[in-house]
């Protein structure tokens, strides 16, 4: 889950080399609590699970499910929605239109 959690992190432009700097700087950019707490979750216990002697005998096919969902969660909320959206955006806005509402930004 933790190198899932990495690769994931790659794609959206981060490292994914420390998870906790990732989570920071997605953050700084604006990122929903929910998914913060999401990712720290994931965060904290592929952490605890990596390290020796602190793993968790007590985990259950229940808990990987769960955490399965909110890595699945991230993905939705960080990748597939936003591609979704700038392809909408792509495909109905026209092109002169986009060149305005950039020149509005200024961007």
């Amino acid at each position: 889950m933790r190198l899932a959690l990495q690769k994931l992190l790659e794609q959206v432009g981060k490292s994914g080399k420390n998870i906790n700097n990732d989570i920071k700087l997605l953050v700084a950019e604006g990122m929903s609590p929910k998914i913060q707490q999401a990712l720290d979750l994931l965060r904290v216990i592929g952490n605890n699970a990596v390290h020796p002697g602190q793993i968790n005998l007590d985990d259950n096919t229940e808990i990987a499910q769960k955490l399965f969902g909110i890595l699945n969660f991230i993905a939705e909320e960080l990748i597939t929605k936003p591609k979704e959206l700038e392809d909408l955006y792509a495909d109905l806005i026209p092109a002169d239109t986009q060149d305005h509402i950039k020149q509005r930004d200024g961007t």
